[in-house]
């Protein structure tokens, strides 16, 4: 499945050859939140699959070794799937380029089939209360807008009324135009016209 795209305004010095800031909404501030909750082996996995292993240096030998280890070295109650695609936070839905291969649909957790009392991610564990197995599979309910009862919701972390402007070391605040004159004397712009906006669309490779 393709994944999906979120477009950036940058604004550019063409006199210096540099791009001072861009102006993005709620989309791409969502992609920069959701990120902070992102598991380390799912963000290691990713850029190995887009071939740039040296961007996250020793972790992709870690992430290599567990591929290759033996299922027979690991604990029973251990899953080497789950150690190398950990399950991805669910704070939020409808995150433009977040994984694009994750479905929540697929996602289950177990519960104890004797006393209801405990769940866990890992199926067949003994429940602490009754000695049970915990194997009871339970569907994974997604915090949708359309299930939350308490008024209209939009799916991400922020409400879409606003546009931010994003700085090159990944800073983010709401754009105002104080904010916007600041940033164009931070850079020490002497001519205007020598701004330009570009517009960009940006997927995961470009992110990586």
């Amino acid at each position: 499945m393709a994944c999906s795209k979120t477009k950036l305004r940058l604004t550019v010095d063409t006199k210096a050859g540099k791009v001072l800031f861009a102006e993005a909404g709620k989309d791409f501030i969502d992609f920069l939140i959701y990120l902070l909750s992102l598991p380390i082996a799912t963000a290691v996995r990713i850029l190995k699959e887009k071939n740039l292993n040296p961007l996250v240096g020793s972790l992709s030998h870690i992430y290599e070794s567990l591929e290759k280890l033996p299922e027979s070295f690991l604990q029973p109650n251990q899953d080497k799937n789950s150690l190398l695609n950990p399950k991805a936070p669910v704070y939020a839905t409808g995150i433009p380029l977040m994984l694009y291969d994750y479905d929540f649909k697929a996602r289950n957790s177990f519960k104890c089939s004797g006393c209801y009392i405990h769940m866990a991610e890992v199926p067949n564990l003994n429940c602490s209360s009754c000695k049970g197995k915990v194997d009871l599979v339970m569907s994974f309910l997604p915090p949708s807008p359309a299930n939350y009862s308490l008024g209209p919701v939009e799916g991400g972390f922020l409400k879409g009324v606003a546009t931010y402007i994003v700085m090159d070391n990944l800073e983010f605040m709401p754009l105002s135009t104080k904010m916007f004159v600041s940033s164009i004397k931070k850079h020490d712009v002497k001519d205007l016209d020598s701004l330009e906006e570009i517009e960009v669309d940006l997927g995961v490779e470009e992110v990586c």
